[in-house]
């Protein structure tokens, strides 16, 4: 899956993204729409978050991208910051981050649903 496909991201980078993508769009569309937030006005904080969170998936690629400076998200080890040790752990962060914080509201979500 490293093979390069449309505009040079290799296919398993395409994969990520757009898992990355789905869960906060599921939970925008399936837990937090507008019929339930009607029906419950603190709904809202969830529906932001997940709107936070669905933003953050959908820049993970082009921020990814400005951190190893190619779309394989390879890093160089090179003395620059882009590409380097330093820049692989922002890259270990960033995807850390935008993985966790769609299932972190959506553990909220149930602990508020069951109270």
């Amino acid at each position: 899956l490293n093979r390069p496909g449309p505009f040079g991201l290799p296919a398993g980078n395409w994969i990520a993204w757009a898992a990355l993508i789905a869960l906060p769009s599921a939970q925008l569309l399936g837990l937090y729409h507008k019929q339930n937030r009607e029906k419950d006005p603190r709904i809202g904080v969830f529906y932001i978050g997940s709107l936070a969170a669905l933003t953050l998936s959908l820049l993970w690629g082009v921020l990814s991208y400005g951190l190893a400076g190619n779309w394989a998200f390879v890093f160089q080890q090179q003395e620059a910051f882009v590409g380097s040790t330093e820049a692989a752990n922002y890259f270990f962060y960033l995807s850390a981050a935008t993985a966790a914080l769609p299932l972190l509201i959506l553990v909220l979500y149930l602990i508020y649903r069951s109270l």
